[in-house]
């Protein structure tokens, strides 16, 4: 159980603790009941675990996807990193030059569907698809690529805990199902999800486990740092990425970037397969190709309040 400092932690448990002390809060009323306070984040905590889904993986280890298509008497066995090579990064008088693309759609089986720039990760991709279970080229794949340097104690992408698959928001409809790749391992093997891995060692961080979103345990973004308190290492599992490590995921598996300890130069790379229900026009990277989304294209600032659907096709911008 978690010590009362971690419910301090805790963000929604903080809020309630400071609603005791709002004397315009319903909330006010349990100020000093430590007792009941007590029992309500018990139950909270119950309610939190009862969405841990420790049955459905939330990462792979890729090794061992080698292992069972050359010898299947090793299935089962205990999985162990695939580390791949990245690209050189571009260099302008000796020195790496920050790259960024996001959620750029493409054709994951055609190679002349991505640009000139992104075409050195082209290796990278055909080692996700090559572990996927199925064939279909002409699936769309969403590219994100992020080369740049990272100060000391920063974390390059998104902190927190979270999942890819939104919980809902006021602009999507939270009876609507939102996927971001989706991902399931059937009879060992894998379908649809994410692949991620970068070149900076224990700079991001993950789960075993599948957060289940039937009673909107998720955030409108898929913020999932309340679920950090009853996350166990032991039961769960925990997996901080090796320098070049390559792992699929599911859309609903907890991680998070982590901070670096010196001023390193990172290259990540993801690639979400098709299975997107919405896609963020102005937090993506549009392809110049004029290959588009197989998703609902959304307009407008998605942490903000106006989003504009849109069934047109995505705009045509640049690669930077």
């Amino acid at each position: 159980m978690p010590s009362r400092r971690s419910w301090w932690t805790n963000p929604v448990l903080r809020q309630i603790v400071l609603g005791t002390y709002d004397d315009s809060s319903p909330l006010a009323r349990l100020r000093g009941c430590s007792h009941i306070l007590e029992m309500i984040f018990l139950r909270l905590l119950d309610a939190w675990r009862a969405h841990l889904d420790s049955n459905r993986p939330g990462y792979v280890r890729l090794e061992w996807v080698q292992r069972i298509i050359t010898d299947v008497s090793t299935r089962g066995q205990h999985e162990n990193s695939r580390l791949v090579a990245f690209p050189l990064q571009n260099l302008i008088d000796g020195e790496p030059q920050p790259f960024h693309v996001n959620m750029m759609p493409f054709i994951m089986e055609d190679p002349m569907s991505l640009p000139d720039s992104c075409r050195r990760y082209q290796p990278l991709i055909e080692e996700c698809l090559w572990c996927l279970g199925y064939s279909d080229g002409s699936d769309i794949g969403y590219l994100t690529i992020h080369e740049g340097w990272v100060e000391p104690n920063h974390s390059q992408r998104r902190e927190g805990l979270h999942v890819e698959a939104s919980g809902g928001t006021d602009f999507v409809d939270r009876r609507i199902a939102s996927h971001w790749g989706g991902g399931y391992l059937v009879e060992n093997i894998l379908h649809g999800g994410i692949f991620m891995a970068s070149t900076v060692a224990n700079s991001c961080g993950v789960w075993n486990v599948y957060v289940d979103d039937s009673h909107q345990i998720r955030g409108p973004f898929g913020d999932v740092e309340h679920l950090r308190s009853v996350l166990d290492e032991d039961t769960h599992g925990y997996l901080e990425l090796e320098a070049n490590e390559l792992i699929w995921m599911t859309d609903a598996t907890p991680h998070e970037s982590l901070p670096v300890r010196e001023r390193t130069f990172r290259q990540f790379f993801r690639l979400v397969t098709n299975n997107l229900t919405h896609w963020y026009a102005d937090h993506s990277t549009a392809n110049p190709l004029g290959i588009q989304p197989d998703a609902t294209i959304l307009h407008g600032d998605k942490f903000g309040d106006s989003v504009d659907f849109d069934s047109s096709a995505a705009p045509l911008t640049s690669t930077y």
